[in-house]
Parts: structure tokens; sequence; C-alpha cells
């Protein structure tokens, strides 16, 4: 999007906030994990981090936690390490990495979730029905690795 604070569209206070937001980022890293300098590229919040962006710029990623947070650094950076705990402890790399062994094929089949198109960049378009499910006839964790695993790839 061309919008102001995306990408191709960053005025100054945008470009400062997110270089702001890779520094504070790197110092909340290092104090979750007492780790400093080169060392907190090994961490498990570096690792998570890289998963979650894919193949998208670094930079968009931060973005899109700034301005979900209306531009306020420390909020976007607290958010950012909660989702690299979340993604942690959730096994989100694993659940990717067996792909869809590791999913119910009969929660598959009910289409809730599937792929269809692609958006403006060409990445594939996930389309999530909540409509469509029924409370009680799957276990809920069936139901959430079915969601990230989709979100996720």
């Amino acid at each position: 999007s061309n919008d102001l604070g995306h990408i191709n569209n960053l005025g100054r206070a945008h470009t400062n906030a997110l270089k702001k937001t890779w520094r504070s980022l790197i110092e909340a890293i290092s104090k979750e994990t007492s780790l400093s300098g080169k060392y907190i590229a090994d961490s498990v919040y570096v690792d998570e981090l890289f998963h979650a962006m894919g193949y998208d710029n670094s930079d968009v990623l931060i973005l899109r936690w700034l301005r979900s947070r209306k531009w306020d650094v420390n909020a976007s950076v607290h958010q950012m390490i909660e989702t690299m705990k979340w993604r942690r402890d959730w096994g989100v790399q694993e659940l990717v990495a067996k792909g869809e062994r590791a999913i119910s094929q009969d929660e598959i089949s009910t289409n809730k979730t599937y792929f269809m198109g692609h958006d403006k960049m060409g990445r594939p378009v996930c389309c999530i029905h909540p409509k469509e499910h029924i409370k009680g006839q799957f276990p809920h964790e069936y139901s959430e690795k079915l969601t990230v695993f989709c979100v996720e790839t």
C-alpha cells in the first residue's frame, strides 16, 4: 500500500519511529535473554522474529506493529516480544515444519480455511471462514492448529 506510514510512503517521523523501534527491540531482546551484541542473533526471539517475517521486508513487519499501536514504540516492542514468546511457546515453527501432516485431515476437509488467488504482491491469499466452525465438532486444538498453520504458510 502507498498509504502514509507504509514502507513506500514514510514521513520523517515514521522513519525515526522505525529506527527507534529496531534499537528498542534489540535492547528488549538483550534484556529478555541476557545476551548482548552479536550474540542476540542466536536468541529464540530473533529466530522467531525472522520466521515471522517470512519473505517480507523486515521493516514491513515492524511497521505493521507500529501502525497497530498508533506509532507507540514501547507498546509496539512489547507486543513484538509477547508475539515472539507466543510463537515459541505455541510451537509455530514446528507446526509449519510438519506441514499438513500435523493437522487433522477431517478438520481440513471442512473448508473453513483455504487458499485462493494472490494479492498484489503475488502472495497467496488465505481465506478463513469462522462461520463454518461448528462448536464441538472437533477438539479446540485442531481448529487452532489449522488456523495458525494457514496464517503462517
